[in-house]
């Protein structure tokens, strides 16, 4: 695991090789262990490494071949490199590391860009090829790893993070309106776009070639399933299923240094820890987080605890308070790169901070419930058609009016605007608004935003390919390619990365995205339960109480937060004269929701978002 970072110049001027270094350093958090940069006409390649296979000297980044033609700096983990090192002995190869980052190189160089066909693993790598004259650059199938670029056509940088790219001084920092209605809309960054102009993201599964100044960027594979394959019956997906998990959950587990688990006590981590127990004999290294706060929401402490006895894990726990978010939040912004309105990144900070000091890699459970059905909003909608016959809540000014008055009748408010919704694509991603189409309307000045500005474009582009009426795998479909790379793996490479830590999610194996998005949606939703063949398959080795247990999301305190310590704070930041200067905004509306959340409105989701914006802007665009 690793930060990686580069130039491609046009012209044949030399690289700045104070610059590239400095790149470098701003990924030193991603990579403490080693460092290295690369520099030939035109072409500057840079490395920070955090060491999990072969520590030794031998993996130092940026890599060569032994011509000396061809240099790769790689950020991940090849979870089949070992079968690919065999394939390519065979094929002649001498390899002088036993790094899996010396195994993409000899990938390339064998088979070309259509190795990345090959790969079951996590990566974001860059290759230059020196015959060629061409930098290729590849973002594993599922988004895991980031991959920022800023091209103008005389010049192309690269890297892990925005932070690197911004460290070259003549790109402008700018707001791109597009990155701010998506952000406002959804609370992270959607697609390609990002909050600065001209600053782009490498979509997952994509490749992308630099050659002459030209940028050209080809898709590699997708996880989308046209027309489902003939129903294979319950017996064997339920097989299938746990032995393409078991073999992830196995492959995950190699490594060079000690590993551990986020353990949440719900089923997904509590999954993981299973698989893990059936291949080694050593105790299992699990963390977990809660809050010091009231409300089984806001801790599943008591659920950790049970799967840790269950298993024997050495187990670790962290308490947070309010205190501890006024004292990591201005780190958290810097190490984002970009406003997020999940506050979840805020115990994932944490405890990856905790795990970081016993541990170097952590499985977690993420991806689960995109693949296999794990939301309730899923569930509604595979049964929509039962549920429309209340629609006459949604129609109902007064109920209506009454269920957007309570703070703790979010999902309710959520069912009765979505039961109103004939449009299958925004009906099923009005779940995800943060704020409302009528919300936006009040929030931005008049004449910020362009009138071209759609928050739904990415949704619409996937919602065209996927072409058929499936609504709950379309809505899979969907959340694998925003919701989950956008949102929750960014979230937990940041938050992880920030300490040194690498996150391996063994839910996201192609092989077990391929076969999820093949099943028939019977097997992921069955009337009213959620996950129903995952749980099935995982029954014989879960306590009973973890099977059972109601799926809710990851509650952060940020409602009481607001309303206590945090209030002065917040009024602070929204109200300072240099936030009301800077035109984004309708002051009176944000004045307004902030007086009215205070009287007891809901509106601290869409605070916390202008709090994460604005903070956001001071360290990065005002550069203070």
């Amino acid at each position: 695991m690793c930060g990686i970072t580069g130039i491609y110049q046009n012209s044949k001027d030399p690289i700045n090789k104070e610059l590239l270094e400095s790149m470098a350093k701003a990924l030193e958090h991603r990579g403490p262990d080693d460092g290295g940069i690369y520099i030939d006409a035109g072409v500057g390649l840079g490395n920070r490494r955090l060491s999990i296979l072969d520590l030794s000297l031998r993996g130092h980044q940026p890599m060569l071949n032994s011509a000396g033609s061809v240099c790769i700096t790689y950020n991940g983990e090849l979870y089949n490199f070992k079968e690919l090192r065999s394939e390519l002995e065979k094929l002649g190869h001498v390899f002088v590391s036993d790094a899996d980052t010396e195994v993409i190189l000899k990938s390339y160089e064998q088979w070309g860009e259509p190795c990345l066909g090959k790969f079951n693993g996590m990566f974001a790598f860059a290759i230059w090829d020196k015959p060629r004259q061409q930098l290729f650059l590849a973002r594993d199938r599922m988004g895991e790893k980031p991959l920022y670029y800023y091209s103008d056509g005389h010049k192309f940088v690269f890297a892990s993070e925005i932070k690197s790219i911004l460290e070259d001084k003549s790109i402008v920092r700018r707001v791109d309106s597009q990155g701010m209605v998506n952000y406002f809309t959804f609370g992270h960054s959607v697609g390609e776009d990002t909050m600065y102009q001209n600053i782009k993201k490498l979509l997952p599964g994509h490749s992308l070639t630099v050659k002459n100044g030209q940028v050209n960027i080809e898709k590699f594979w997708d996880s989308l399933v046209l027309q489902a394959g003939a129903d294979r019956g319950g017996r064997y997906y339920q097989e299938k299923l746990l032995e393409i998990f078991d073999d992830s959950v196995k492959r995950r587990m190699v490594a060079d240094v000690p590993l551990g688990v986020f353990l949440s006590g719900g089923l997904d981590s509590s999954s993981v820890v299973a698989m893990m127990a059936r291949h080694t004999k050593l105790p299992i290294t699990t963390f977990s987080v809660g809050f010091d706060e009231p409300g089984t929401e806001f801790n599943e402490l008591k659920d950790a605890k049970v799967v840790s006895d269950y298993f024997k894990t050495r187990h670790h726990e962290l308490i947070l308070r309010e205190s501890d978010l006024l004292e990591t939040l201005q780190d958290i912004v810097y190490h984002f790169d970009e406003p997020f309105g999940d506050a979840a990144n805020f115990p994932v900070f944490c405890v990856s901070r905790l795990a970081s000091k016993h541990v170097k890699v952590v499985l977690t459970g993420e991806g689960a419930d995109e693949i296999f059905g794990g939301y309730r909003r899923y569930m509604i909608e595979n049964n929509f058609g039962i549920l429309s016959v209340l629609k006459w809540i949604a129609s109902n000014k007064i109920v209506a009016s009454l269920v957007s008055t309570q703070p703790k009748l979010k999902k309710i408010r959520q069912l009765v605007s979505a039961l109103a919704i004939s449009d299958d694509l925004i009906r099923q991603t009005n779940w995800l608004v943060c704020f409302t189409p009528a919300q936006r309307q009040q929030l931005f000045a008049p004449g910020f935003l362009d009138k071209n500005t759609d928050p739904f474009k990415k949704y619409r582009e996937y919602d065209a390919r996927y072409r058929t009426s499936r609504s709950l795998e379309k809505m899979l479909y969907l959340d694998q390619k925003v919701l989950l790379p956008d949102g929750y793996l960014e979230k937990v490479d940041k938050a992880s990365m920030a300490w040194g830590l690498e996150t391996r999610t063994p839910f996201l194996d192609h092989r077990l995205v391929e076969l999820a998005n093949s099943m028939p949606g019977k097997y992921k939703i069955r009337g009213l339960e959620t996950k129903y063949m995952f749980k099935k398959a995982m029954a014989p080795f879960l306590p009973a109480s973890i099977l059972k247990k109601r799926k809710h999301g990851f509650a952060v305190p940020t409602n009481l937060w607001l309303k206590g310590k945090l209030k002065d704070y917040l009024y602070e930041v929204l109200f300072d004269q240099k936030t009301r200067q800077r035109g984004y905004f309708n002051m009176d509306y944000v004045e307004k929701m902030y007086q009215e959340y205070q009287q007891g409105k809901p509106y601290h989701y869409q605070l916390w978002l202008l709090l994460n914006f604005e903070l956001w802007h001071r360290r990065f665009i005002d550069n203070n």
